[in-house]
């Protein structure tokens, strides 16, 4: 799909009221100067982000401003190293191999909005180092298209880098099916929506894909900023093209991303609101199907145009409310090698709220609360309910099953020293929604009033077999948790 042909009017009334006042720099920083008539002109023509794929000279033609990208960027590393727009220095960022996460925001309400800001400024550094303006990074749509794309694959390529994997294909948890990605879909809270999100479908692509796409350094890898551009499409359209709305807590808002660097390797920032307003000022995506979710029209309306700006740039109040917990399990050793299960006893009134919930006002997760990461990353851990024989052997289609997480980029074989091994913003805390498993348990009468409700994790290997089959995790806690549903006011 090509840009929205808005009017000028439009464009005009998104940089007066309200969009350009926080958010001008995005475009500004490309264009130069404060000509209202270009930035009109480069917001109505922002680049597009294409869907990797064969058969499109559209997305061909952006392969290959990618690869010069990179092989400029590479050469940087060699010619000028203290160049911020280097490939290392840009991986950098977000992390090393040896020294694993840096500046990224991972398990914290800041995830979506990092990487945002991340993409977009590497996305203008590939734009000036080629000439060509118009660049929008690719997105592999590993849910539509699972193969890696062969331009990655090729050995003579710019970005090819080794990897355990070329295709998501064969994953044993299903992070990227329709099943569970529908799921996670149906989550109108943008803070329960983004936590599972980077639980299932980004942390299992790093660590299937694995080698150094499952490491901090993941970034050295070209393949990196095509999933995470499909990361950022996921958030694209659960709230452009879905209706979804993020929240306007101030916090959230006015928290400012940084440690990035501009197209002239200038430093950078922009705060979480700002990054809200990206896809509508700085770049727009081809849309896509993701799971049932089908591709949508671009907007060409006015009215529709005007109506969209405005619920973007209010937001809406969303929380991350907690109605009722429910423990499960406390601090406890868990050996990767056996499945984990506890089972417990339940008040009446605590299995009444689970029974009788008002799916259209109410959401239950399973909340698991790790404290500390384990050393490799090398498997994925699926989620049953009220199975004790659950193992790894157990089909994903049972119906005790209710979803999956992994781990990524915990591998710290080289912390420096006096560095902690986990970075103190990577909390790991994973939500698997357990609705549909619940509903379907009590359709078939396993849940019974005065029985016993247990959860069970079960470690599944990507390669048949773990690397290191003595890894143990260190539980904190397991609960179910009862939040109300968002409305979606689109």
């Amino acid at each position: 799909m090509e840009a929205c042909s808005l009017s000028r009017n439009v464009s005009r009334r998104v940089f007066v009221q309200g969009l350009g006042l926080i958010s001008a720099s995005l475009v500004l920083g490309v264009i130069g100067g404060c000509d209202l008539e270009k930035l009109i002109d480069a917001i109505v023509h922002r680049p597009i982000r294409r869907r990797l794929r064969a058969g499109s000279p559209e997305v061909d033609a952006d392969i290959a401003t990618y690869k010069q990208a990179v092989t400029l960027m590479k050469d940087l590393d060699n010619t000028n190293p203290g160049d911020p727009r280097s490939w290392k220095n840009q991986a950098g960022i977000h992390g090393t191999v040896a020294g694993g996460f840096k500046w990224c925001q991972h398990g914290t309400d800041h995830f979506f909005d990092w990487h945002r800001a991340y993409l977009l400024y590497f996305e203008r550094i590939c734009q000036k180092l080629t000439g060509n303006s118009k660049f929008g990074l690719p997105y592999w749509n590993w849910n539509q298209n699972p193969d890696i794309h062969p331009a990655f694959q090729d050995p003579s390529s710019p970005l090819f880098l080794a990897r355990h994997r070329n295709s998501m294909s064969g994953e044993p948890s299903g992070a990227v099916s329709t099943m569970q990605l529908d799921t996670i879909f149906t989550d109108t809270n943008f803070f329960t929506f983004s936590h599972q999100i980077e639980g299932t479908p980004h942390n299992t692509v790093h660590g299937y894909i694995g080698g150094t796409m499952g490491s901090g350094g993941s970034a050295l890898d070209p393949i990196f900023w095509a999933h995470h551009c499909m990361v950022d499409y996921c958030w694209n359209k659960w709230n452009i093209e879905l209706g979804n709305n993020n929240t306007n807590d101030s916090t959230w808002v006015n928290t400012i991303n940084s440690h990035f660097v501009d197209q002239d390797g200038n430093p950078a920032d922009a705060s979480a609101g700002a990054t809200t307003l990206m896809p509508l000022l700085s770049y727009q995506y081809e849309s896509s199907a993701i799971g049932s979710s089908p591709a949508t029209r671009a907007i060409t309306v006015k009215r529709d145009f005007q109506k969209l700006e405005q619920r973007i740039r209010e937001g809406a109040n969303v929380r991350f409310d907690i109605k009722q917990r429910i423990l499960i399990a406390e601090k406890a050793a868990i050996s990767v090698a056996r499945p984990f299960s506890k089972e417990t006893r339940v008040s009446s009134s605590d299995f009444a709220a689970l029974i009788t919930s008002d799916t259209a006002k109410e959401r239950l997760f399973v909340s698991i609360e790790f404290a500390q990461l384990p050393p490799s990353s090398d498997f994925s851990v699926r989620v049953f309910m009220n199975l004790p024989q659950a193992n790894s052997s157990t089909p994903i289609e049972d119906r005790h099953y209710a979803g999956s997480f992994a781990f990524f980029g915990t591998e710290l074989p080289h912390a420096p020293e006096g560095r902690a091994s986990q970075p103190p913003h990577q909390q790991p805390k994973f939500l698997v929604n357990i609705v549909n498993t619940l509903q379907r348990l009590k359709r078939n009468q396993e849940l019974k009033e005065g029985g016993p409700l247990s959860v069970q994790l079960v470690a599944v290997p990507f390669a048949g077999r773990l690397e290191k089959e003595d890894t143990e995790l260190v539980l904190n806690k397991i609960e179910i948790l009862i939040t109300p549903v968002i409305m979606n006011t689109q």
